[in-house]
């Protein structure tokens, strides 16, 4: 039997989990990114004014895709809702609009190219809107919230709001930390990360008392230099609730003394508390008044407070979820899906790109949500493929119709952005999907360029009577001379002296016949926004690996670039170097950014010296329109390498 709460209580229990979220996040604001522990005390100052904040922002963009769609709302809504009103974007949702503008959609928009973000805090953090909706229905509440996860991650992150939304939803009943911790492990998998993340952090608050030594413990298991990575901050949440005894101000300091995302964590201990106290003892108990919110995105005219915020979430909870007594009286109109069939696409291997050496395999899918019978032609059209096939549907049937989409051979330009429109007739009336496939950008790649140490050439062998060890024996080392002798038997030298070959050599033609190379030289096709060395050969010692391509854009513009590395660098644009960077470090999506970048209209070279300093050589490189939390371009194309310099007229 479906379980039933009063009005009175939801609309306190939905109040009190915005109430904790607003102000506890606003506690955590300031200190977000900082990794160390922290000794702060609490001052009434710190939760004064709502500071903007993506933990609430996005939740009310989806409030507004719920009240247009009610329930039937679909993760497309959502994303699309994200790209036209969030002027914003950091980490993954960079990504996730990228993936968007390219025709990549939920659930391969969170994964796809997004490796990187894609275990961060950017889905956990929106749950409490999912569990609001659906109060005492935990498994509703997991649902909706993968709906929302795989916007913009996939597997831990998702299962993280999916276990947050469960126990913020059941937590309208249920009050024991303990229990609620149970419930939302009952909606993430058996075997994954996650469980044994919340597993091992409850082992550790129940085997210790200081927060700080199960903080210290948690991050030997569980740290990442992300500061928005879940794993840690998730850890850090369930910390402060377990050692917080339900004290919005003690729960809030723990979290933001332990550090990392601190908003976030705050944020979401405050929510869940908020819901298990309600907002009339939260505010007898802390002296707190309803409070103004500051979106950061455009969202439909309402009062900027949180009381009304709170009421307008619980009388939609109330009308969709038929478990409030006693609730006012509403009337929605959800809008329904203007077309009659659903589309929906997967990619083989969950792979989205296709170039002159590999193709797209694709299936589509197609479903009748109408009540009559629908019979069309179906065409599939673009600038690289066409196919056609013909749909014939009962009311809800779905079919699938796989297709492949191959590059031809001759292909000289390749397009990042590749749309492919679906057509079908419906009452005389066209009716059209749009999707993509992704470019695999082209580099030419000369190299490696390496080095013994010592350099032991014929003529030096000669020289030293044929015995290398007199070779060694002349060079000075720090250590003794075992060590000397087993580095040149079982390592190479990292070339960072290599005679630079010129930009012109780098962008002569490739031609895969040719043998008077100085170096070897091949073609790598580049999937995702991470570049691997690794992928690009088999050669693993230090070397030095030069990769060239012909930029195409449409117009001159300044933009901003960003790169991340594990490795050195160099980069050259249009000759000039444009970034370097000698360091090794720790690899992120974005280690360096550079601004005011100018590139002309039609073909601009682009050239990186990649220096292996060792196994691990990790780099990116976006071209983005801010050079921080900003759009990236999707309407760039690359030359095929075997046509470099023929193409001045792209």
């Amino acid at each position: 039997m479906m379980k039933k709460i009063s009005w009175k209580k939801y609309f306190d229990r939905v109040y009190g989990c915005f109430l904790g979220k607003t102000v506890i996040g606003t506690l955590g604001a300031p200190f977000e990114g900082i990794k160390m522990p922290l000794d702060l005390p609490f001052k009434p100052e710190m939760i004064n004014t709502m500071l903007p904040n993506d933990d609430l922002d996005l939740q009310i963009l989806w409030l507004d895709v719920l009240n247009e769609r009610g329930e039937n709302f679909t993760s497309l809504d959502l994303l699309r809702r994200f790209c036209d009103c969030c002027a914003y974007d950091p980490g993954e949702y960079a990504i996730m609009r990228k993936n968007y503008k390219r025709g990549i959609y939920p659930p391969l928009s969170g994964k796809f190219s997004n490796d990187f973000y894609i275990n961060g805090m950017g889905c956990p953090i929106r749950s409490e809107i999912w569990a609001c909706i659906n109060p005492l229905d935990p498994a509703k509440a997991a649902d909706f919230s993968s709906r929302d996860g795989v916007l913009d991650h996939a597997g831990d992150s998702v299962y993280g709001e999916r276990f947050f939304a469960a126990m913020e939803a059941a937590a309208f009943e249920e009050s024991d930390l303990g229990r609620l911790i149970e419930i939302g492990l009952e909606y993430v998998p058996a075997v994954c990360r996650f469980r044994d993340l919340v597993n091992d952090t409850v082992a550790l608050c129940n085997k210790y008392d200081d927060y700080k030594i199960i903080l210290r413990k948690l991050l030997y298991k569980y740290g990442h230099p992300d500061c928005t990575n879940l794993y840690q901050n998730i850890g850090i949440t369930l910390i402060a609730l377990l050692k917080g005894d339900l004290d919005m101000i003690k729960t809030g300091m723990m979290a933001l003394n332990c550090g990392f995302d601190t908003d976030c964590t705050c944020a979401t201990a405050g929510a869940l508390i908020g819901v298990i106290l309600g907002a009339e003892r939260i505010i007898e108990q802390y002296g707190w008044s309803d409070i103004r919110y500051a979106p950061g995105v455009k969202i439909e005219e309402r009062e900027y407070s949180v009381k009304a915020l709170s009421d307008e979430i619980a009388r939609l909870g109330a009308h969709l979820s038929k478990n409030v007594t006693g609730a006012p009286a509403m009337t929605y109109a959800f809008t329904p899906s203007q077309y009659p069939l659903t589309f929906s696409v997967e990619y083989e291997n969950d792979d989205p790109t296709f170039s002159p050496v590999h193709s797209c395999r694709i299936t589509l899918k197609v479903g009748n949500i109408s009540d009559e019978r629908i019979t069309s032609p179906l065409s599939l059209t673009s600038d690289i493929f066409l196919a056609n096939e013909n749909i014939d549907l009962a009311p809800g049937e779905s079919k699938e119709y796989p297709f492949t989409v191959e590059m031809p051979a001759d292909t000289k330009v390749i397009r990042d952005k590749n749309i492919i429109t679906a057509r079908y007739v419906y009452r005389e009336s066209e009716q059209t999907f749009d999707f993509g496939v992704v470019g695999a950008m082209p580099w030419k790649v000369i190299g490696p360029i390496w080095k013994t140490d010592p350099v032991c050439t014929t003529e030096q062998l000669i020289a030293a009577d044929l015995k290398y060890g007199n070779i060694i024996k002349a060079v000075e080392y720090d250590g003794c001379r075992t060590d000397v002798t087993r580095r040149f038997h079982l390592n190479f030298a990292i070339d960072t002296d290599t005679e630079y070959m010129t930009f012109d050599e780098c962008f002569a033609p490739y031609d895969s016949e040719r043998t008077d190379t100085k170096y070897e030289e091949s073609v790598y096709y580049q999937k995702e926004d991470t570049l691997d060395l690794g992928d690009v050969m088999g050669f693993r010692g230090p070397s030095v690996v030069y990769m060239a391509r012909e930029l195409i854009v449409d117009d001159d513009r300044t933009l901003c670039v960003q790169i991340g590395q594990s490795s050195p660098f160099e980069l050259y644009i249009n000759g000039t170097l444009a970034a370097k960077r000698n360091s090794c470090d720790t690899f992120d999506a974005e280690n360096a950014h550079l601004t005011n970048v100018q590139l002309s209209r039609g073909i601009n070279r682009i050239l990186l010296r990649l220096t292996r300093v060792n196994n691990d050589a990790k780099y990116t490189l976006f071209f983005s329109k801010r050079h921080t939390c900003g759009e990236h371009y999707v309407d760039m194309s690359a030359v095929r390498p075997e046509f470099f310099g023929k193409n001045r007229n792209c």
